[in-house]
């Protein structure tokens, strides 16, 4: 039997969460939910030299993420296997731990990776609940849903428009595409280097960047000291710089290639997909108004006409 909470009781739904948990509402946020679980900034340990102790900063009250878009639950997904790695990320692992994240759809899908509850609308007036896990199954329960045998769907899924999310699903073409655009076809990343600004605002907004740089903080006196994490970009001049000063990645065409990379190649090569879900944060909020889909579309068709052609 089909679990169904009316349109109208959503704002409702939130403060009867709100009575047990801290409750973060990202239906209007620009940023991606990842920084709930990967803050832009944290202090990640702290140590004290009297004592000798060494404090973690630890996530200790359960919270709920709310209104989390079908995108970003695949990319929260992904980047769980991400972290879940050898080299686990502890601090992003037991902030995920404490979390339930309670996805929202605009429209019936086929279905849902990642989170923990789904409401997908059905119709102008009702949302049918999804439970993923068992924090979403218990969600699902409390005295704001109630049960319909047979709601009535009337809303309909309707296919992407969105060229992007087809070219993803073909990774390996487009990883190689990408790699062959480097050795072959430079005038592409001249291009974009012409345009790029370097801002690294497309990687703060994407759902699936996970680049970080650390600082560690030093009392005067030297008694204290502690560690602290924020968000980096490979696009921003320093990210590839080490002691010595030599810069890996010199040119912002040599950065700007190194983030498609990363996305569609490398990404491929370890985990079997690309670094993106199509969420379409990038394209929306670059101040340089750079489309990503246009020109990934332009590197393949350059690949495709390099494949057909005759070879001496």
């Amino acid at each position: 039997m089909a679990k169904i909470i009316e349109n109208r009781q959503l704002n409702i739904f939130l403060e009867e969460l709100k009575k047990k948990f801290d409750v973060f509402d990202v239906r209007e946020d620009i940023l991606p939910p990842k920084k709930y679980f990967l803050p832009p900034h944290e202090k990640t340990f702290s140590f004290d030299r009297k004592d000798g102790k060494v404090v973690f900063s630890l996530q200790k009250k359960q919270f709920i993420v709310f209104g989390v878009k079908p995108a970003d639950l695949s990319a929260i997904n992904q980047l769980d296997l991400i972290m879940e790695k050898s080299f686990s990320d502890f601090f992003y692992l037991q902030k995920r731990a404490k979390s339930i994240i309670i996805g929202l759809s605009e429209r019936p899908l086929k279905s849902y990776s990642g989170g923990d509850l789904v409401l997908e609308k059905i119709n102008s007036k009702q949302y049918r609940a999804i439970p993923l896990t068992k924090k979403g199954k218990k969600i699902s329960e409390i005295w704001i849903f109630k049960d319909e045998k047979d709601p009535k769907v009337m809303i309909k899924a309707i296919p992407s428009t969105k060229k992007l999310k087809e070219i993803i699903l073909d990774a390996e073409f487009l990883s190689d595409a990408v790699s062959w655009s480097w050795t072959h076809d430079q005038k592409v990343w001249d291009e974009l280097a012409k345009i790029c600004l370097g801002c690294g605002i497309c990687t703060y907004v994407c759902p699936l960047c996970y680049c970080f740089s650390t600082d560690d903080r030093v009392c005067l006196d030297g008694e204290k000291c502690a560690r602290f994490r924020q968000w980096d970009a490979c696009t921003l001049p320093n990210f590839a710089k080490v002691t010595g000063g030599h810069n890996f990645h010199k040119t912002l065409k040599e950065r700007y290639y190194n983030w498609f990379f990363h996305k569609f190649v490398r990404a491929y090569k370890e985990d079997g997909r690309p670094l993106c879900v199509a969420c379409g944060r990038c394209q929306k909020y670059c101040p340089a108004r750079i489309d990503i889909e246009v020109w990934l579309l332009k590197i393949i068709k350059d690949y495709e006409k390099y494949l057909l052609a005759p070879k001496n």
